[in-house]
């Protein structure tokens, strides 16, 4: 079907309704906020849309907290054993693909732009928006359109910009993790850039795993944005991990490496899908050997301060 995303089995049967419900006024409230944030943010986006790439992408990372903020969704933010270093390079930042949460809640916390699918440019509002904060549009069906997004992706990581794509593939439930394909794993190797992995997962009541807010092959994006509208206690967890350097590998080895990294943390607490289909036509059994690991984060010098743990998305220490 494509060279970058293949077609997931989830559908609606993956989606779990179950967990705590806000009351119906609750849900009102939240949608006219939304509203008001996205009008709010598109309106600033405008104003500045003259200014540097620095307060543009201020503004951005206050528009994704302004979208996540009023449908009462928490960002919380795991820190990595070992602190990403700074290189002066930008960090291509590769995480597991859930729902359109994703890449709001990976600007919140890395502060990274995304490289999104190329019908988002077609949009009004949202297509100029993107283009004017430098989001990479990419047509994953087109080799060229793939190579000029590998290749833009290069360019701002060199130029010390954070880049964040989710290689697994469509969006899914959750319960499975795709195969990480390797495509722009090649613009952290010709920029010298670090591959740092990221995991995300949704949890509501406390600690429970949930699929809610998945948006699968036959959702659709109003239908997913109620259904977190209308959750309770919804938490957005990133899970920072131990970055790799991505000049002591080629980009197979990196994203198996990626994807290993990614699953360790994604299959010890799967949540829960009502129905999930067979999941062969998504992900293959990975293999027993793993591979050889180039040099981790550890071994670098230039380490950025900051240590383990979890903080929230006001950067409170949670221990």
């Amino acid at each position: 079907m494509s060279c970058l995303m293949p077609v997931a089995p989830c559908g609606r049967a993956c989606t779990d309704g179950s967990g705590p419900q806000a009351a119906p006024a609750t849900r009102r409230r939240r949608l006219l906020r939304l509203v008001r944030a996205v009008t709010g943010a598109a309106v600033r986006i405008q104003v500045m849309a003259h200014a540097g790439e620095r307060a543009q992408r201020r503004v951005a990372v206050c528009g994704a907290a302004g979208v996540v903020t009023p449908l009462g969704v928490r960002v919380e933010v795991i820190n990595p054993s070992v602190p990403w270093p700074r290189t002066g390079r930008g960090h291509l930042v590769v995480s597991n693909q859930v729902t359109w949460l994703d890449e709001l809640a990976l600007l919140v916390a890395v502060r990274a732009l995304p490289v999104a699918n190329a019908e988002i440019g077609d949009r009004k509002l949202v297509g100029g928006l993107a283009r004017r904060l430098g989001v990479v549009l990419v047509q994953p069906g087109r080799l060229r359109s793939v190579a000029d997004g590998v290749a833009q992706a290069t360019h701002r990581l060199r130029r010390g910009q954070s880049i964040s794509v989710q290689p697994d593939g469509p969006t899914s439930c959750g319960v499975a993790l795709g195969r990480f394909r390797p495509a722009f794993f090649q613009a952290a190797v010709d920029a010298g850039a670090l591959v740092c992995p990221v995991v995300i997962r949704y949890r509501v009541d406390g600690e429970v795993a949930t699929t809610l807010p998945c948006q699968v092959r036959d959702d659709t994006l109003p239908r997913s944005m109620a259904r977190v509208a209308a959750a309770r206690d919804l938490v957005v967890e990133v899970h920072l991990l131990p970055a790799l350097d991505a000049t002591t590998g080629d980009r197979r080895t990196l994203a198996a490496l990626a994807e290993y990294a990614v699953a360790e943390v994604t299959e010890a607490r799967r949540p829960t899908a009502a129905c999930h289909p067979d999941r062969r036509a998504f992900t293959t059994s990975r293999p027993s050997v793993t591979p050889p690991a180039p040099r981790r984060t550890a071994e670098l010098r230039e380490a950025s301060p900051g240590s383990g743990g979890s903080s929230d998305r006001t950067g409170r220490d949670r221990g």
